[in-house]
């Protein structure tokens, strides 16, 4: 699989991550799938998700401005 791609509050695109850190991050409540691989799922003993393609996290999450 590839990396899952990681939006802000805010739809900005922040970076990737991997499927691993993906999961965690969603079932830690602190993103949500906004879309995933059609067909895949990731099944455990008390959870069924989608296997995530683009994650938004749930807080903005403030980035510097830089200069150049």
């Amino acid at each position: 699989m590839r990396d899952t791609l990681v939006l802000n509050a805010s739809f900005e695109p922040l970076s990737t991550v991997t499927l691993n850190r993906a999961v965690v991050l969603i079932l830690q409540d602190k993103a949500v799938v906004e879309q995933s691989h059609p067909g895949l799922r990731m099944r455990g003993a008390a959870v069924d998700i989608p296997v995530p393609r683009v994650i938004r996290l749930c807080r903005y999450v403030r980035v510097p401005f830089r200069r150049h």
